[in-house]
């Protein structure tokens, strides 16, 4: 009869949910996307700004968890300082399913929760247990511990609190494909002329009907899109590089520097000079 022996076994302390803590870096702008993830957006203080999520927009309140389906589209608009401060965390796809017993990702509802309302009492317990670990975080095993269970409670509650039955709204859609190809085509080439027209038509659409169908799933129309693509790559450029303005200008699609400084001050009610003298050495982002 074999003997028995010791078998060493390694288990990964890594948390199967990730938790981003986002820093007090200014305005940050996430533009329309989706992921395969289901996404929480909990606001731990203050007024950081606007969520729009499928079609509808939310402003953003202390104390309130936004809850995002996988695919369903979703951007960002806010100023993260000191008194406004927001904590993602992103349930992976393949982790939920396993976790809730299921082969489809559940889909949750509403989106907009108060988590000082009594129905999410235990909701709120096992966020501030994360919240807390994202924010302070420790390597004990004791802790992680206690964060996984936390994570847990998580998903069960959500389960027993918002899971949808019956007709799903736009705010609980997926993206359609078509639109899919439309937003990679326009990240794709932001920075050349971009022919709305031209992209309704490889998608075999009227530009009218495009224009409609793209607003009713990302909030905002092509034309629209495109500039914020073009004024999100500007940021990032003007915080992260030494190009000149008119550099940035060129590399991010704008026909001149004037109309990039136009558009760029109309947007963020500052000047390029003036975004990156305040914010690049504030960069604090998770």
């Amino acid at each position: 009869m074999p003997r028995p022996y010791h078998e060493r076994l390694n288990f990964g302390k890594d948390l199967p949910l990730q938790i981003i803590s986002h820093g007090t870096g200014g305005p940050k702008a996430a533009l329309p996307h989706w992921h395969q993830a289901v996404e929480l957006c909990y606001v731990y203080r203050g007024t950081p700004g606007t969520a729009h999520i499928g079609s509808s927009t939310f402003q953003l309140q202390a104390h309130h968890l936004y809850v995002i389906n996988s695919e369903v589209v979703h951007s960002f608009e806010s100023v993260l300082d000191e008194d406004d401060q927001v904590i993602t965390l992103l349930l992976p796809g393949g982790w939920l399913r396993t976790t809730v017993d299921a082969e489809q990702l559940p889909v949750w509802g509403p989106i907009d929760l108060n988590l000082d309302t009594p129905p999410y009492r235990f909701l709120n317990q096992a966020l501030q247990v994360l919240v807390t670990h994202a924010i302070n975080p420790a390597e004990d095993r004791g802790t992680y511990l206690i964060t996984l269970g936390a994570e847990y409670q998580l998903v069960g509650e959500l389960l027993q609190r918002l899971t949808v039955k019956g007709e799903l709204d736009n705010d609980q859609l997926p993206l359609p494909q078509p639109l899919r190809k439309a937003v990679n085509l326009i990240q794709e080439h932001y920075a050349e002329p971009v022919s709305i027209a031209a992209l309704a038509a490889e998608l075999n659409y009227s530009s009218v009907y495009f224009s409609r169908y793209f607003k009713a799933y990302l909030g905002v129309s092509p034309k629209v899109y495109l500039g914020q693509i073009r004024l999100e790559r500007s940021t990032a450029l003007l915080l992260s590089t030494q190009d000149s303005i008119q550099e940035i200008a060129r590399k991010t699609g704008f026909r001149t520097e004037k109309n990039f400084f136009v558009t760029f001050k109309q947007h963020y009610q500052m000047t390029p000079k003036t975004y990156r003298e305040t914010y690049a050495a504030q960069q604090s982002w998770a």
